[in-house]
């Protein structure tokens, strides 16, 4: 049985001890102590069937973040070549990788596409749950000008030096035209880039191309017609204007909706605009792209 498999049969069974421990018992020290053994055991079971998504046969993507959250910004965690990158620290992007036993101590650094409070306002819970699984201190943040002062402000509120321990901001600084690599090793590449537009108003967007396949993050920025997004798999960015029509994205994901509804709305707008392969991401969706096939997998996580 694959892992998949696996997980959902502990599930099953977690679910058939929570409700009969319910009706027979759950407040005794017995029931108790059996419903606390299985959630240990699907919590278990999850987290090895999570260790597949850092092997090296795909580049992969789950969408992270609070979805309730009033002007939520969904953040975005990537894994290649067995590492883990996380771009915009929204709102509920620790408790979601958490809760799905994704494990933080994989994470490489923080990419902002902007220093916003949307795209920052869980990046001290996720440097303290990175920094409680690993023996490295320090966590790297990339993002546009502004990002050193929030950092600096977030290191001297928490009582770190940025040096030894803390965060430890990188600005690459990218020139509209001219991607800047940010990292590079086991075949993963990634480039900060940004446009005209977004580049005055203080955005940086992200690429990730790891043996073939490619993954373009532009957080609020419109970037799905942009050179350094030329040929991408997929695309995610807030909305579709009518310039994502010409792009040549394999897939253009939306992160801006609201709510389910105003997500099926952005959708609708972009095909009428002649997009033809998008989608709203959700919370808690996996994009896996092979690397020994052209095809784009999206399911639930």
């Amino acid at each position: 049985m694959n892992a998949i498999g696996k997980s959902s049969v502990v599930f099953v069974t977690l679910s058939g001890l929570f409700w009969s421990g319910w009706v027979l018992g759950s407040q005794t020290p017995e029931g108790q102590e059996a419903l606390a053994r299985a959630y240990e055991a699907y919590s278990e079971q999850q987290a090895t069937s999570n260790e597949t998504l850092f092997n090296t046969t795909a580049l992969r993507a789950v969408v992270c973040g609070d979805a309730d959250a009033e002007n939520a910004q969904p953040c975005l965690a990537i894994m290649a070549a067995g590492r883990m990158f996380i771009v915009d620290a929204g709102s509920g992007a620790a408790s979601t990788l958490n809760g799905r036993n994704i494990p933080l101590d994989r994470l490489d650094a923080v990419l902002l596409t902007s220093a916003g409070l949307n795209q920052t306002a869980d990046l001290d819970e996720l440097y303290g749950a990175a920094s409680r699984a690993r023996d490295n201190a320090l966590l790297p943040v990339y993002g546009p000008a502004d990002t050193q002062r929030m950092v600096d402000g977030l290191n001297q509120a928490a009582g770190f030096d940025g040096m030894e321990r803390g965060l430890q901001a990188w600005g690459p600084s990218p020139e509209p035209g001219t991607p800047v690599i940010v990292f590079e090793a086991d075949g993963l590449v990634v480039s900060a880039f940004t446009t005209q537009e977004d580049a005055f108003s203080g955005r940086v967007a992200y690429r990730f191309d790891y043996r073939g396949r490619s993954i373009v993050v532009g957080g609020d920025g419109r970037v799905a017609n942009a050179p350094a997004a030329a040929n991408a798999d997929v695309v995610l960015q807030a909305q579709a204007g009518v310039e994502a029509a010409g792009s040549d994205a394999g897939l253009l994901m939306l992160t801006g909706a609201e709510n389910p509804m105003a997500g099926r709305i952005q959708v609708s707008e972009a095909r009428a605009a002649g997009v033809e392969n998008v989608t709203t991401a959700r919370v808690g969706m996996l994009v896996e792209l092979p690397l020994d096939n052209m095809d784009i997998n999206v399911r639930p996580l």
